[in-house]
């Protein structure tokens, strides 16, 4: 009995440093690579990262999306200067094909995206489908800065931000909008009462914290990880942007009131800011005050009208000129310093001979049609009061 005691002592022990060894193995195997940055191991072969809950999180919005036909485009910071770091070894591997997961397995609780709203198909069917595969989603939206001017649509809400939560990890999808100065513009995320503000750790995000403005970006497809994604076409370029992108809104009611209190309140406003913007006051004694924006070309620039009832777009053509300060009723003014070749452009060299019938769309010489608005764009580009 001495001696099966002895042996079976002996093995147990083996076995416990034999069990002992295979976990120092696989702590070294797994979490060293964790401490050194999750993923970018140099080591070849390894596939550990694909199993991660960042790199899960990823791949199921991306098959929800893509079912979804919803073009996301990636915006982490993160990331983009991962993969604008190591661009070239992504573009020439073959097929996408790697043995190790180096860029949505590095450990982080949020991976960014980003879709532009005039693309959004169906808002509503994404967001239940992506419940269905596992995802807990939380929606923000506010109303329309667009709108602000526009009374009978100045309530209008829109989507501003998703997040969707998966396990421990989350995708934070910021909803681009258009804005008239050309440029893609996103909301402040703001948390309603009712809404869990344990949801996620939101002082963590890197969107959102205030409105943001972005000029437009063309996009490239890029296959990541095994993942097929968007990223902007200059990855570095946007990345600058983002330090820089915090957007303060135009108070458009207090401009309004300070033109009305003024005496001046808005009359009409016509076209957007990048086409024809025209602005129109109406002071005491039927006085109109007109306020035009001018566009310049290569050779010369021009200013825009429009017709209110048809939705006509008119270009006044006028020569390149500078400025000069002038005094104008007991006011310091800008006028062109080639005054006479300014008047002559829009009233003719007969100008001084007085005019009793007079068009604006058809008698001045430097007029031109200039297309017309579309009508689902009336609403922001005709505004009458």
């Amino acid at each position: 009995m001495s001696g099966i005691s002895k042996n079976m002592i002996l093995a147990v022990l083996g076995l416990t440093s034999f069990i002992f060894l295979l976990f120092q193995l696989y702590n070294y195997k797994h979490y060293l690579p964790a401490k050194n940055g999750a993923g970018l191991s140099k080591s070849k072969g390894s596939r550990i990262g694909f199993d991660s809950i960042q790199w899960r999180a990823v791949k199921k919005f991306i098959m929800v999306t893509s079912s979804q036909d919803l073009p996301v485009f990636l915006i982490d910071p993160l990331i983009l200067k991962l993969i604008n770091k190591n661009f070239e070894q992504i573009r020439n591997t073959s097929h996408g094909f790697t043995s190790e997961c180096k860029f949505f397995c590095v450990p982080r609780d949020f991976t960014a995206f980003a879709l532009q709203y005039h693309v959004r198909k169906s808002q509503e069917a994404w967001f239940r489908v992506a419940e269905n595969m596992g995802f807990q989603c939380l929606k923000t939206e506010s109303k329309d800065p667009r709108l602000d001017g526009i009374d009978s649509l100045s309530g209008t809400e829109i989507p501003l931000h998703y997040i969707c939560k998966l396990a421990t990890h989350a995708i934070h999808l910021v909803v681009f909008h258009e804005r008239s100065g050309n440029y893609l513009w996103h909301g402040h995320l703001r948390l309603k009462g009712h809404a869990d503000r344990k949801f996620v750790p939101f002082r963590k995000l890197q969107f959102g914290r205030y409105p943001g403005a972005f000029d437009r970006t063309e996009l490239q497809q890029v296959t990541v990880d095994k993942l097929e994604v968007l990223i902007p076409k200059d990855p570095v370029y946007f990345l600058e942007e983002i330090p820089h992108s915090r957007f303060i809104e135009c108070r458009y009611k207090e401009a309004r009131a300070f033109f009305q209190d003024a005496g001046l309140p808005l009359k009409h406003k016509f076209g957007k800011v990048e086409d024809s913007l025209e602005l129109s006051f109406q002071g005491k004694d039927d006085v109109k005050l007109d306020i035009f924006f001018f566009y310049e070309e290569t050779d010369h620039i021009w200013n825009g009208g429009t017709q209110a009832k048809t939705g006509k777009k008119f270009k006044y053509l006028f020569p390149k000129f500078t400025l000069c300060w002038t005094e104008f009723v007991d006011m310091k003014v800008h006028v062109p310093c080639e005054t006479l070749e300014y008047i002559e452009a829009n009233y003719g060299k007969t100008w001084k001979i007085p005019v009793k019938t007079w068009d604006w769309k058809n008698s001045p010489p430097n007029v031109q049609p200039n297309g017309v608005w579309p009508i689902s764009e009336w609403d922001e580009v005709i505004q009458l009061y």
